[in-house]
């Protein structure tokens, strides 16, 4: 059974999927061009899915550790750090998500990334190199607006993350 940040992921990626599928059918290249907009778009999408996720994922989890203790002082305690530390999240990297789960969950959620032909360090290089083009497409928005210039987002990129981060929160989920 997937749980409530598994269901949010797939509502979120899909929008992801659906800024996609609208540049697919731009008609022709004069278009695609004018709307690379959309593929930085898709691509900020699907990272903020992965982000959303994660979040939701590590305070879903602590919520039923510490259910026993709902309400006490510690109970409080602990719910109110790992609250904290969400707040503060805000880019989910490999080494921030393996604190925090070491933390509050007691293992390290980043050594379970493992699905075909994809070790845990693969995926936590891959997702920090996903993270960085978050960042860059954010922050550098358009390399230029030469035509002949690569774009910052490439059209097979955005398979590429949504595929990564379809099997990142699958393993991740199946921890359960």
């Amino acid at each position: 059974m997937a749980s409530q940040s598994y269901q949010l992921f797939q509502t979120a990626i899909a929008d992801a999927e659906k800024l996609i599928s609208i540049f697919d059918q731009l008609p022709n290249q004069e278009s695609r061009q004018q709307n690379e907009v959309l593929k930085r778009a898709a691509l900020v999408m699907t990272l903020t899915a992965w982000e959303s996720y994660i979040e939701a994922f590590l305070l879903e989890q602590l919520t039923k550790k510490i259910s026993g203790i709902k309400g006490s002082f510690a109970g409080d305690f602990i719910q109110k750090k790992l609250d904290i530390e969400i707040g503060r999240l805000h880019n989910p990297r490999s080494d921030k998500v393996k604190q925090l789960s070491q933390e509050f969950l007691q293992y390290d959620l980043t050594e379970q990334w493992r699905w075909a032909n994809t070790e845990p360090e693969q995926a936590r290089t891959q997702l920090n190199q996903w993270l960085n083009k978050r960042g860059d497409a954010v922050h550098k928005a358009c390399a230029s607006d030469d035509p002949k210039k690569p774009h910052l987002v490439k059209r097979d990129d955005l398979d590429k993350a949504v595929r990564f981060f379809k099997e990142l929160v699958r393993v991740t989920d199946g921890v359960l």
